[in-house]
């Protein structure tokens, strides 16, 4: 029997035909039936067509595999994967056999929902049934193993296809590229017979995901010369490449190349041309390409504000952030990192506050930038709010995050809090045992420092570069001579470590620091490199320390090689000079200074109160709270000499009395700033003070409680 039956257009005219069916009989007509749920399953992009379509099926008497295979795909299409499981079990039991494309249609299932082991029972019964694997359907069984995440599984899989296509040569590369497994990609990307913008695409975004640039770039080349035209796809891939190298020409080349190939510029091309000419540090064209977008998706804001946020425009970037209509985690983090960066931290909190109000949940990245800032800034009341945070479990821990909070404790000064941190820490990476060895270092406690490093090696963790540079500063910090001897030879001698310049140069401070002037100065002249100026100036110290005019002319000579506007080496030599009672050489360095037009930068303390960055500078009369400020200097000058301080007033070279001199050093600008941290800040809290200027002290200047307790004591 020949029956003709009309193409229903809607589900509404599908069920009138449904229902022709029925009056009809026609229902065991399998061509008709077949019809009509081809008809049900294409119009069943909704849960209740679906289940339309559903019901019509096992109205079905004795459905064929085709008709099986048919609502089985459709399950899978709508993301109803348990349903095709179900109705596979159901197909089983009632004997019908499936065919190959039944398998085809579970693999996909399977790998929509995870469903591991029934993915690993239905590839047990296919291999059952079929003795050789083909085409699309093992393509979907090595989709299904990728997506597992069992790139091993994927690649037993595809070894035994009999027929690979282009489909399973690009399918299995995506697979290890997802995998990072871009080398064993590239040797099968090698061996393909037929590659097609997909596979070139694949290796190419694999390259540039990898961190791998130049390989992306060369690679997007080899595809031009061979002939393949790139899609939008493979230019977002090669303009990420772009981005990351900071290369502007290229990535202005490849801008051309989509215009003269007029490749449609999609959303996501737009934003990788967008991040290619912000990170290139062209943000008008970055600009010019956002403004272009008929539809800004969030990404491509994000772009935009992350590029004005790196140049320094924080107002724009911050404009543009306010015309969102619903920023994400990404932009708020673009935000607070230009902010952070830019110094202007209590905006960053503000904005932090604003997050939290939002509705979004910050992430690892938010809380590490934020723990960042607050650890160079010394803002350890907000460190601490920040912790409770994490310790609230409103973000997830890890080493990364656990390792920022512990930098944000040591550079804070609180190594209790820091070492607690550190204890308490599931997982600790190479940077984690580095940051609590400089925290100890930092903090005076050269030898813990020293413990933790050989602790850190007892439990397997092989020291690198940046790990020794910490080590030898403890060394430096605590003038353990004997032992910065010992890590500097043992890390070429143990663990193959070439020196570098840094730790050449806690060497060179080290032993400026203990006195061994001569052989500091012979270490320098034996390096395989040239020395910089941080380790002339080191030496400089150390002869004004020492009062050695001799090889601080030396330094002086090469540090004005180096750096002949640098201030503080002829500040430095002028003042060894009048330590030396040499008037005539130090009047000689004031008319050097001004015929080159030498300026001595003022230097400043800075001290963080409420979020807010207070900067002072010697003799400073500015600041609103100065008459406070003075008498605090008084009471704490009484009670200083009072515990036996006596101040050093040799080292002040101009004309005037004792008293004068006195007064002169508590003026200086970080007494100011200890003042002003004793009157702004509770008890409870040290101080932390920040210098522009380098000196003999660790740059961050810390008033422990103890020192504070004794400035706050009554007499």
């Amino acid at each position: 029997m020949r029956l003709q039956w009309p193409n229903p257009s809607s589900l509404k005219q599908a069920t009138q035909l449904h229902a022709r069916l029925i009056v009809a009989g026609a229902l065991r007509h399998p061509p008709s039936a077949t019809h009509l749920l081809k008809c049900l399953t294409g119009f069943s992009d909704r849960s209740a067509d679906l289940s339309y379509a559903l019901n019509f099926f096992f109205q079905i008497p004795d459905p064929p595999a085709f008709q099986w295979n048919t609502i089985i795909r459709t399950c899978s299409r709508n993301r109803r994967p348990g349903d095709s499981l179900r109705l596979y079990h159901q197909m089983r039991r009632k004997d019908v056999p499936p065919d190959a494309y039944t398998f085809q249609f579970l693999f996909k299932s399977c790998s929509l929902s995870a469903f591991v082991l029934e993915g690993q029972m239905v590839h047990g019964v296919s291999v059952k049934l079929f003795s050789e694997c083909y085409g699309h359907i093992a393509n979907s069984l090595v989709h299904m193993y990728i997506e597992f995440g069992w790139i091993d599984d994927a690649m037993r899989a595809f070894g035994p296809i009999v027929q690979k296509d282009v489909v399973s040569w690009t399918t299995i590369i995506g697979g290890l590229v997802k995998f990072g497994s871009v080398d064993e990609a590239r040797k099968l990307f090698d061996k393909m017979p037929l590659r097609n913008v997909v596979s070139w695409t694949s290796m190419i975004a694999g390259y540039a995901k990898a961190g791998r640039a130049e390989e992306a770039v060369q690679l997007f080349k080899e595809m031009l010369s061979d002939d393949v035209t790139p899609d939008s796809v493979a230019m977002a891939a090669v303009l990420s490449a772009c981005a990351r190298l900071r290369d502007l020409k290229l990535g202005k080349w490849i801008h051309q190349l989509v215009i003269e190939k007029r490749i449609g510029i999609s959303s996501n091309l737009a934003v990788a041309l967008i991040d290619m000419y912000a990170k290139g540090g062209d943000i008008k064209s970055a600009y010019q390409v956002f403004d272009s977008m008929d539809h800004k998706i969030v990404p491509a804001w994000n772009a935009i504000i992350d590029g004005y946020c790196k140049t320094g425009d924080i107002d724009i970037g911050r404009s543009l952030f306010e015309q969102m209509d619903a920023p994400d985690i990404i932009s708020f983090n673009s935000m607070l990192t230009g902010y952070i960066q830019s110094s202007r931290l209590k905006e960053a909190l503000r904005l932090f506050a604003k997050l939290q109000m939002s509705g979004l949940r910050p992430d690892k990245f938010t809380l590490v930038g934020l723990l960042t800032a607050c650890a160079n800034l010394g803002v350890l009341s907000k460190g601490k709010v920040l912790h409770a945070y994490v310790e609230q479990g409103l973000v997830k821990r890890d080493v990364f995050l656990g390792t920022a909070l512990l930098d944000m404790y040591a550079k804070c000064g609180k190594m209790d809090q820091a070492m607690l941190v550190f204890n308490r820490m599931e997982e600790r990476d190479a940077q984690t045992w580095t940051v609590i060895i400089s925290g100890l270092a930092m903090n005076g406690m050269g030898k813990h420092a020293l413990e933790h490093f050989c602790l850190m090696k007892n439990e397997g963790l092989r020291p690198n570069a940046v790990a020794y540079v910490s080590v030898l500063t403890a060394c430096s910090h605590s003038g353990l001579l004997e032992e910065g001897h010992m890590f500097f030879d043992e890390m070429s001698s143990l663990y193959g470590i070439k020196p570098e310049i840094e730790h050449y140069g806690c060497m060179v401070d080290l032993l400026g620091r203990r006195g061994c002037l001569q052989e500091a100065i012979e270490l320098i002249e034996t390096m395989p490199m040239e020395p910089n100026a941080v380790i002339w100036g080191s030496m400089l110290s150390a002869c004004r320390l020492y009062k050695n005019t001799e090889l601080a002319e030396k330094a002086t000579k090469h540090l004005l090689e180096l750096e002949p506007q640098e201030d503080a080496v002829y500040v430095q030599l002028y003042n060894i000079y009048i330590d030396n009672k040499r008037w005539a050489d130090a009047c000689k360095i004031r008319c050097l200074m001004e015929e080159r037009g030498v300026k001595k930068t003022a230097g400043y303390s800075s001290i963080t109160i409420g979020g807010q960055v207070h900067k002072f500078i010697a003799g400073d009369q500015m600041h609103p709270d100065i008459m406070e400020i003075q008498s605090m200097i008084g009471e704490m000058t009484e009670r200083l000499k009072m515990a036996g301080y006596s101040p050093i007033t040799e080292q002040i070279s101009v004309e005037m009395d004792e008293e004068e001199k006195e007064q002169a050093l508590f003026t200086h600008s970080e007494k100011m700033a200890i003042a002003f941290g004793i009157m702004k800040l509770p008890s409870n809290l040290p101080i932390h003070v920040l210098k522009n200027l380098r000196f003999t002290l660790p740059q961050n200047l810390m008033l422990s409680s103890d020192l504070r307790y004794m400035l706050e004591s009554t007499a």
